[in-house]
């Protein structure tokens, strides 16, 4: 008998201890993410458009929700290198990158962009989009995007098309524009958008793919005339700009667009944490008004939602890249 309840003590004895060792573990399971501040790495200077609307996110989950996050800049490279920094960081969702159009635009723009976009990194959220408007030089007629296809079949080679530089989203934008349509126009690649709007007011151009934020102001003056936008519907800051998809050309989707994304390998679980934790700051007013102060349509929703769109964002600058023969070293 005593043989039997000393057996009985020890088995007891077992099962609690593996209860109370279970019960131990589970707060470490449970641990909401984060626990620890979070990096977010803008691949370009301080003071740019992705630098504004990092600070921006990071200011508000910091001081409003409580978790701090820390912005670096790591420059270079086109955002090459921040970009692969964080495709080769831990998997751990301490280490994120604010993302741009460059990520799905540099592998097939540059020969090692040091990192594989398709593989290497997780989207987590798009954050926001802004619109391209396609700019007219006073020196031309076309009141609407027809008409300027008109125009460009009656007059050949009449239609110099300003960029910032080669493989910029305003020179992409216009490759994928020439491709849908089969306009056809002069590429003139400048050294920054300043020197385009000089003398796109001044005629020695006639047409600018530029965001929504730079083109507006030239639009409100009446220095220039925008033909037309890419938002899919029309734009509070260019109410009377009509959208290409109004005008019949709803394949045209050309956009400057941030998310927020990190190397591949996080777990679903720390990346629904972490998509559920940038959203709230999204859909705030403070960040929501930033948002739209800067041209941009706030967007939010699922890692899946982001994941389609950076993919279909890949296919499709891939294609133009190629065609146009665009390559930087």
């Amino acid at each position: 008998m005593k043989a039997f309840l000393a057996r009985r003590s020890a088995v007891i004895a077992l099962i609690a201890a593996a209860l109370l060792g279970g019960l131990g573990a589970l707060p470490a399971q449970a641990q909401s993410f984060p626990a620890k501040p979070i990096k977010l790495v803008v691949p370009y200077a301080p003071g740019g458009g992705v630098d504004i609307v990092a600070r921006t996110l990071a200011d508000y989950i910091s001081t409003k929700l409580g978790k701090l996050v820390i912005v670096e800049n790591r420059t270079g490279a086109g955002g090459n290198v921040g970009s692969a920094f964080v495709a080769k960081s831990d998997p751990d969702g301490y280490t994120l990158l604010l993302g741009s159009n460059a990520n799905a635009i540099n592998n097939n723009l540059y020969a090692n962009a040091g990192y594989n976009a398709a593989t290497d990194l997780t989207q987590i959220v798009l954050v926001g989009t802004v619109p391209m408007v396609l700019l007219a030089s006073p020196t031309v007629a076309a009141k609407n995007v027809n008409e300027l296809l008109a125009q460009a079949k009656a007059k050949p080679g009449s239609l110099n098309v300003g960029s910032g530089g080669s493989g910029t989203a305003e020179h992409l934008a216009f490759e994928l524009f020439k491709r849908q349509t089969g306009m056809e126009g002069v590429h003139v690649p400048y050294k920054g958008g300043a020197a385009v709007y000089t003398d796109l007011i001044g005629g020695q151009i006639q047409l600018f793919f530029n965001n929504q934020l730079g083109a507006t102001p030239y639009v409100r003056s009446g220095q220039l005339r925008a033909l037309g936008i890419t938002s899919p519907t029309r734009s509070s800051a260019l109410p009377d700009v009509a959208t290409f998809a109004e005008q019949g050309f709803s394949e045209f989707k050309a956009f400057v667009w941030w998310g927020v994304i990190g190397p591949a390998g996080i777990p679903k679980d720390v990346v629904a944490q972490i998509n559920a934790l940038f959203n709230k700051a999204i859909s705030s007013p403070e960040v929501s008004t930033r948002l739209e102060s800067l041209g941009a349509q706030p967007q939010g929703g699922t890692p899946e939602k982001f994941a389609e769109f950076f993919k279909a964002e890949m296919t499709t600058w891939a294609g133009v890249i190629k065609a146009a023969d665009i390559k930087l070293n």
